[in-house]
């Protein structure tokens, strides 16, 4: 029951990761692998990062505070990519 929590706030996260990844071909035709590849490498720094300093964080707490970390660099990207998506619509 500890669990649940980080677990749901990493679950959150990755989507917003899997989003991010999947928008940006569609928004950054010839940018898309650089993006990619800032998201990713600072995704992993930040999500290590986290999780190492993160006092309590050893086993399946370790992993969900690092994909929690790395989710939360993707939530701005995610975001302005939905708010493009969407002015696009109209």
């Amino acid at each position: 029951m500890d669990l649940l929590v980080p677990l749901l706030i990493a679950v959150a996260c990755m989507a917003a990761a899997i989003y991010a990844h999947l928008r940006i071909p569609h928004h950054a035709p010839g940018q898309g692998w650089g993006a990619r590849l800032i998201l990713v490498v600072t995704g992993v720094a930040f999500g290590y990062v986290m999780a190492a300093h993160y006092l309590p964080a050893e086993g399946l707490r370790f992993w969900l505070v690092f994909l929690s970390g790395f989710g939360v660099v993707h939530v701005p990207a995610a975001a302005i990519l939905f708010i493009k998506r969407q002015r696009a619509r109209v």
